[in-house]
């Protein structure tokens, strides 16, 4: 009688363990049978469509591209096999770490080039998500097409005359930096981003009759630039003490859309409209901007402001300290100082406001960043424009042979 109860609950025990063991069969096979990931290897190309590579609906749709090659790699990135096509269908497409404008685009019935011209390094891998929108019934595909005939973008010349370095031979935010550092990565709200820093000697370019210098590579593959000289304006942040915050809207933003349309609006197609940013966050009159670059001495190229897209801009108080600028401490010997300038000019960071009266960041004549001029008060401007990230160029970039837009 014991021996056979024994036997019945053996083989109960044994009966629930491979049911058990077959639940969790089905369970991993469900999940393996229902991952949609599909892998696309395209020569040293492989692409891995975490979404699918079809597109039904809206939302996000994640997709990879490595180089498993030992050469620099260029493709495109297309959406084809368009079915029911809808004019009203909107896509963008955004990267953490390949050079990609974000402007939203109507799908067209025929080609849609989403990026055109990447570059991938090698063993480097780019991740992407494409946004859809305002898609009901239409289906396409996400493509990536390897290019044979590659046209060189201004930030490719760049990239390929200069060796981009991890980080920077002084420190960021407490050295000031005198010598050519070169070409340094980072990472802004768009990407991966290179700035130089120090007496760098071949970021020249000479554009719309006048001389610039270039601040970086934005992370959606724009050049940034800045004047080498201030303008014949002078110009005030904003003549009242309510609304200077907003910078898109305050009166400097009017003397730089004059400048622009005196002095660049026959180069508009070059020049992109790019996201500039202002400080919209005090505590006790102090800004965050001032709390992070003279308090912590940590600098940032994302935006802790208010974002806003504009063509034409103010260098940040974090750029300027990225390029080889103190708070409080002159330096004759980096980029940003040109001798010729002998007046203070405004950059687009504020830095402390009381009931009275408020304060940006601004660089004097000796290469310092400062904070003691109200921005009620007249000085001069100094601007910043991006030019195209499709955009050619000739030269070298030094001051006897800058970098000519094509």
């Amino acid at each position: 009688m014991k021996i056979g109860y024994k036997r019945s609950l053996t083989f109960i025990g044994f009966l629930i363990i491979i049911i058990s063991l077959i639940g969790v069969g089905y369970l991993f096979y469900d999940k393996v049978i229902s991952n949609e990931t599909l892998v696309v290897v395209q020569d040293d190309l492989s692409i891995n469509y975490l979404d699918s590579s079809n597109i039904i609906g809206n939302g996000e749709f994640r997709f990879s591209v490595t180089n498993n090659g030992s050469n620099d790699i260029n493709y495109e990135i297309k959406l084809s096999d368009i079915s029911s096509f809808n004019s009203n269908v909107t896509y963008y497409i955004t990267s953490a770490n390949a050079p990609v404008s974000n402007t939203t685009q109507n799908l067209s019935e025929e080609e849609n080039v989403v990026v055109d011209n990447i570059i991938i390094k090698p063993l480097e891998t780019q991740n992407f998500i494409l946004h859809i929108s305002n898609n009901s019934s239409t289906t396409f595909d996400i493509e990536i097409a390897k290019l044979d005939e590659v046209k060189e973008y201004f930030y490719m010349t760049i990239l390929s005359q200069n060796e981009a370095k991890e980080s920077a031979l002084t420190s960021v935010g407490e050295e000031i930096s005198t010598t050519s550092e070169g070409l340094i990565k980072n990472t802004d709200d768009d990407g991966i981003t290179y700035y130089f820093r120090g007496a760098a000697t071949n970021n020249y370019v000479s554009f719309a009759g006048s001389s610039w210098r270039i601040i970086r590579i934005n992370g959606d593959g724009s050049v940034r630039l800045i004047a080498n000289d201030i303008s014949d304006t002078l110009a005030n942040y904003n003549t009242e003490i309510e609304g200077y915050e907003d910078l898109e809207n305050a009166d400097i933003q009017n003397y730089l859309t004059q400048y622009y349309e005196s002095n660049l609006s026959d180069y508009n197609s070059s020049i992109a409209t790019t996201k500039f940013c202002s400080e919209s966050s005090s505590t006790n009159g102090v800004y965050n901007a001032y709390t992070r670059i003279v308090t912590n001495k940590i600098s940032t190229f994302n935006c802790l402001g208010e974002r806003y897209t504009s063509k034409i801009g103010l260098l940040s108080a974090d750029e300027f300290i990225y390029a080889g600028g103190l708070y409080d401490e002159d330096n004759t010997e980096f980029y940003l100082y040109n001798e010729e300038i002998d007046n203070l000019w405004w950059t687009s960071s504020l830095s402390s406001s009381d009931e009275d009266n408020f304060y940006p960041f601004i660089v004097d004549e000796n290469g310092s960043l400062t904070d003691d001029i109200s921005g009620s008060l007249y000085r001069s401007l100094r601007p910043v424009i991006s030019l195209n990230r499709t955009v050619s160029v000739s030269g070298t970039g030094t001051i006897d042979d800058p970098y000519i837009v094509n």
